[in-house]
């Protein structure tokens, strides 16, 4: 190939350039091929010109989650002499010695900071509650009160019939059968009322400041 051909070829390739001989050949006129695109490209489908594909606010993984229950308390209960319903010793009545009955209770809930119990005449018809005995300040990690027994720190509410400490279940004779409601309840604070302090205002604040609660009823009449 002469020197003025391949001169020509690179002309024809690159745009209009001098041969040499003083002639300039002009740019093409034709257009270049467009580059070829590899057949394995593939354009992605648009959901419209200038956008991108919408995507779902909630993530469906973390919605197929169930939703858990809350913790439960636990089997929280109290144990008495008598099962529940059933007739209260004589001993722990009017007509007996009239001794607080020994108590025990099983399950303190996590988050108990003190116990307490009370005992009140649900049979008895009133604005405000027939209130036996009161008694709070009980550690948490005691299992039970033994038998006219009163804990180290428990305090005892002045009780509906004037006395602080156990007032024993003494209905009037020919009024039927009584039920009294024995209570233990986990508190989430301490009780910072004196002892003598009326038992319906102690009362108000046990039960307000209550996690969890058992009862157990005893019957009694005369």
């Amino acid at each position: 190939m002469g020197r003025r051909t391949a001169i020509i070829i690179g002309c024809l390739t690159l745009a209009a350039c001098d041969t040499g001989d003083g002639k300039t050949l002009r740019e093409p006129t034709g257009t270049l091929p467009p580059p070829t695109v590899p057949a394995t490209t593939t354009e992605l489908p648009r959901e419209g010109i200038g956008t991108l594909p919408l995507l779902p606010l909630e993530d469906p993984v973390l919605s197929e989650q169930p939703i858990l229950p809350a913790p439960r308390a636990g089997n929280f209960q109290l144990i008495t002499p008598w099962l529940d319903g059933a007739s209260i010793d004589t001993r722990h009545t009017c007509d007996g010695e009239g001794i607080s009955p020994a108590l025990s209770w099983a399950d303190v809930p996590a988050g108990a900071v003190e116990l307490a119990v009370s005992v009140i005449d649900d049979s008895v018809a009133s604005a405000t509650p027939t209130i036996h005995w009161l008694i709070a300040g009980i550690n948490p990690n005691d299992i039970s009160l033994i038998e006219a027994n009163v804990p180290l720190g428990a305090i005892q509410a002045t009780t509906s019939f004037n006395e602080v400490g156990f007032s024993a279940p003494c209905p009037i004779a020919g009024s039927g059968i009584h039920e009294y409601k024995f209570t233990v309840y986990a508190l989430n604070q301490q009780v910072e009322l004196a002892g003598g302090t009326s038992a319906e205002d102690l009362l108000v604040f046990v039960q307000t400041v209550s996690i969890a609660s058992a009862d157990v009823i005893g019957t009694f009449g005369r």
